[in-house]
């Protein structure tokens, strides 16, 4: 319980402002998107083509390839 003559600041009060303060480094990029897209553009452009699993797995390698290329870069 917290008390009356403390004004409330306890240590919520303290994490609170401090996170305010904070200077953490920006968010870092997301590739899973690349994965997801490949994977359903690679389908559809092998199912044009009349092999949808080939298509699947190149696409899905190309995304993989692309997010991983995102991650070595943003790890700096």
């Amino acid at each position: 319980m917290r008390r009356a003559e403390d004004g409330g600041a306890g240590a919520a009060g303290v994490a609170g402002s401090a996170a305010m303060t904070d200077s953490s480094p920006p968010p870092t990029a997301a590739g899973g998107v690349l994965v997801a897209l490949g994977s359903i553009l690679g389908a559809a452009a092998g199912f044009a083509v009349g092999e949808a699993t080939a298509g699947f797995l190149i696409g899905l390698g190309l995304g993989a390839v692309a997010a991983l290329l995102i991650w070595w870069r943003d790890r700096a």
